[in-house]
């Protein structure tokens, strides 16, 4: 059972903060928090926001009552269990580590000790979970990434970073849906789509408790894709 508490956010909304570690098991706590309040929709509703340790609920400011919405999120939380992970999927997205799609690979390696084709080898050997989307329409926030390729954040940040391009944050992983500013390290390039807006369900690649492997492919194999 997920322990939370809830508390007013905004004049339209309130927060419901999870007091567990950040995890797959809280999502899976935190999607069915989500499913549940879009279920029985509260007077005024307007969306559930999933992040990595709360939810937050946004009402119509004009029938937005704090007490009246914790005290129905109270009830309905209740009982709450972890969403299944049945539809879940694994996802494998082909990533070009070439020097000329890489412009920060060499600095990853050198942050670690490592070469860079060690990075590569540690990168592709990990299966990351999705904890959730923001940032950008479709950027995936990746969890798993291997304690020996963590590096920080660049102090210069890009005015633009392009799409598809697979970086290193700290402690995170993660690849540029669309073209961005960006502070990541950026290791490698996919030369597959990450969103599409017109599917209106699921535009992203991928969803929260959906894994991700990225799988190494030569500059050649990058430049088939754009054919």
């Amino acid at each position: 059972m997920a322990n939370f508490s809830i508390h007013t956010n905004s004049d339209n909304s309130v927060i419901v903060e999870f007091s567990d570690d950040i995890s797959i098991e809280l999502t899976r706590y935190i999607l069915s928090a989500k499913e549940i309040v879009e279920r029985n929709r509260i007077s005024g509703f307007i969306q559930a926001v999933p992040a990595y340790n709360s939810l937050l609920v946004i009402i119509e400011p004009s029938r937005f009552s704090a007490s009246r919405v914790i005290e129905k999120l109270e009830t309905l939380l209740r009982n709450i269990e972890p969403l299944s992970l049945k539809h879940s999927k694994k996802h494998i997205v082909p990533v070009c580590y070439h020097t000329s799609l890489a412009p920060d690979l060499e600095q990853v390696a050198k942050h670690n000790g490592l070469t860079a084709e060690e990075v590569i080898e540690v990168h592709t050997r990990g299966e990351y979970p999705v904890y959730m989307l923001g940032f950008l329409p479709g950027f995936l926030y990746l969890g798993g990434l291997d304690t020996t390729i963590h590096s920080p954040r660049r102090n210069d940040p890009r005015p633009k970073v392009e799409a598809g391009s697979v970086g290193i944050g700290g402690d995170q992983t993660g690849i540029y849906p669309i073209d961005s500013p960006g502070g990541w390290n950026i290791i490698g390039k996919t030369p597959i789509p990450l969103l599409d807006i017109t599917r209106k369900d699921h535009p992203a690649i991928a969803k929260p408790l959906d894994t991700i492997q990225f799988k190494a492919i030569s500059l050649e194999e990058f430049k088939q894709y754009e054919h």
